[in-house]
């Protein structure tokens, strides 16, 4: 009788077991839908600049220490997905040491419990095997799928495409095959297209709806975003959001410059309202850079307040205070509310009869706005606030 027993957990166990090589799509789905609907990150320079879609593919290429790990863990924790799968593909030993302790004492905004029971993490530093570190990226998205199948939304952070592709490089070198450009295989860009490929909103046979949204990290050397692997996946995303070494220096956090990025994908507010305020980013950098030579008594009093408006707008809005709760995470609600209080101060012409009076009223009115960031959405603090800012 026991024998005839174990034999049947063991046949049940046999019947769970599925085995599915990592390097195959599984397209067990009726419909790939478009990647319509916009990814909540809480992030405003994502949601608001450059958002992501459900079911879309982006890319954060930046230079060591820009914040690219600390980004994706905000992304990790604050994204409105079901499952987050990180691939620590080549990271630094230390790195994924601190992403194991500190994931379990995160608490999950979502579900108010510890953020490890809705994350998976892949641990491949670089420390370990090539074959492993090139297969690390693959297992990601294929335990994506298999959650995607569940129906679920499910975001794939692979943190560094960069390493991946060296690892690639290193085994088409034992390979013995013919070398492309920087020594990477020729073919580099269809395997980081595949890859990417495997992103996608599918209506399953079932009826229901799941996703899988990729987000990669390029670590180009030097920052430098004109070599193969950066250029390579910025052929095949729907999003770039570029973090700039001057921003992270001048600790504008989080460091993505607002000039260099973009997105494909439709934002939480308007698209033309937001060409406009970046219009105004654009036209206010441009007036910075040429202070730096001229000087502040070779600008105009009206190109003077631009610059003033366009440092405003970066201060208040592409910002965020990690250390604060309520700064920390912005619903979208949050962001529409913020954005119009925002854009009144944009299309306000001042008339001061100096730059001093300009300047002095702008930098109080930003300071009043973060503070105003810093009260929890729709309390008494926050509304009584607003109130104050409208007067």
């Amino acid at each position: 009788g026991e024998s005839s027993s174990a034999q049947n957990a063991q046949s049940v166990e046999v019947q769970m077991l599925q085995r599915w090589p990592v390097k195959v799509p599984i397209k067990c789905f009726s419909e790939r839908l478009a990647p319509e609907e916009t990814l909540e990150t809480t992030v405003r320079t994502i949601d608001t600049f450059f958002p992501v879609a459900v079911g879309g593919t982006y890319c954060v290429p930046g230079p060591f220490g820009a914040g690219k790990t600390v980004l994706q863990q905000t992304t990790a924790r604050y994204a409105k997905v079901d499952v987050v799968i990180s691939a620590a593909c080549g990271e630094r030993a230390g790195e994924v040491v601190e992403t194991l302790k500190e994931f379990p004492e995160i608490v999950d905004p979502k579900t108010g419990q510890s953020l490890m029971k809705r994350t998976i993490i892949i641990c491949n530093t670089s420390s370990m095997p090539v074959a492993s570190r090139e297969a690390s990226v693959y297992t990601a998205v294929t335990l994506a799928e298999y959650f995607r199948q569940m129906g679920l939304d499910v975001l794939v952070l692979a943190d560094s495409t960069s390493r991946w592709a060296q690892a690639m490089r290193e085994l088409s070198g034992r390979l013995e095959e013919i070398p492309g450009e920087e020594a990477f295989p020729a073919y580099l860009e269809s395997r980081i297209a595949a890859f990417y490929e495997r992103a996608g909103r599918v209506r399953l046979r079932d009826g229901s709806t799941g996703s899988v949204t990729i987000g990669g990290t390029v670590s180009p050397a030097g920052g430098n975003f004109d070599e193969p692997v950066t250029q390579a996946t910025l052929k095949v995303v729907g999003g770039f959001h570029g973090l700039s070494r001057a921003r992270s220096a001048a600790r504008r956090y989080p460091a993505i410059d607002p000039l260099d990025s973009w997105s494909k994908y439709n934002s939480v507010i308007d698209q033309d309202r937001v060409e406009k305020a970046r219009a105004i980013l654009r036209k206010g950098n441009e007036i910075g850079q040429m202070m730096k030579v001229v000087g502040e008594e070779g600008t105009s009093l009206e190109d003077f307040t631009t610059y003033l408006k366009g440092e405003f707008l970066d201060a208040v809005y592409l910002q965020q205070n990690a250390f604060s709760d309520a700064d920390a995470s912005t619903p979208v609600e949050r962001q529409k509310v913020m954005f119009d209080m925002m854009e009144k101060v944009l299309a306000t012409e001042f008339e001061f009869p100096e730059k001093d009076a300009t300047r002095k009223f702008m930098l109080a009115l930003q300071q009043a706005f973060i503070d105003w960031n810093d009260k929890p959405f729709a309390s008494e603090e926050f509304e009584t606030a607003k109130a104050e800012l409208l007067r």
